[in-house]
């Protein structure tokens, strides 16, 4: 049985005046960024140019903090394509399924804990995070038949439901779990669930699935956190 590693980063939160610094770092080949480095796409791009000099491949998803207003997520998101496009190892994962070594990373931001201050952003919050769910779903469904495709490794930014928060509620509930959508994984080909957006390190398996965190926030020193999956 063999198995392929990568290292897992999320929460940077960075801004203009943080130096980021990684090269003594990787623990494997490949490196997943699960959302947050920074609302400044300057640094959102001289941020994952840094690591694809650290790493063979990078996959990466928006997070919530990419996103300074909600009626500009259609804008954001076709500046980040444009950033990942001039990174030859670099793979942006919204609406681009990666397959490695039998291996399919499903990304979604997911819009979970995304402030509301008024209806107008309530709906736009529940629409994008919709949008995600319906195109988790049936990608997942779409691979379960995929012959090359071994593993699922689903990467999102907002946190898969309520019960992966430990100690605290979330600071805004989202009326439907981003979970949901492992009702199709009828192979049962998912074995991790990479999340951001929270303060805690999770590491547990739930239902033969390994939901794991690995966020920064302000922790210094930082590490990337290293998962084998085997094939």
């Amino acid at each position: 049985m063999t198995t392929l590693g990568f290292d897992i980063i999320s929460d940077l939160n960075l801004d203009e005046n943080i130096d980021f610094h990684w090269e003594t770092k990787p623990t494997s080949l490949y490196c997943i960024v699960a959302g947050n480095i920074s609302e400044n796409s300057s640094v959102v791009y001289k941020t994952l140019k840094h690591l694809s000099k650290c790493y063979q491949g990078v996959f990466y998803i928006d997070g919530i903090k990419e996103h300074k207003s909600l009626i500009e997520r259609n804008n954001v998101i076709a500046d980040i394509n444009r950033i990942c496009s001039t990174l030859k190892n670099v793979v942006y994962l919204h609406n681009n399924v990666v397959v490695v070594d039998g291996i399919a990373l499903v990304g979604i931001n997911g819009w979970g804990n995304y402030p509301a201050y008024s209806d107008d952003d309530r709906f736009h919050i529940k629409a994008y995070r919709y949008d995600d769910l319906v195109y988790l779903e049936k990608t997942i469904e779409k691979l379960q038949l995929h012959i090359d495709v071994k593993r699922i490794v689903i990467i999102s930014n907002g946190v898969p439901s309520d019960d992966m928060y430990f100690g605290e509620k979330p600071q805004f509930e989202n009326d439907v779990p981003l979970d949901i959508v492992l009702s199709v994984d009828t192979e049962k080909k998912i074995s991790h669930w990479l999340f951001g957006s929270y303060e805690k390190i999770v590491d547990i398996v739930k239902n033969d699935i390994n939901y794991l965190t690995n966020p920064c926030y302000d922790r210094n020193p930082y590490y990337a956190k290293r998962i084998d999956i085997e094939l």
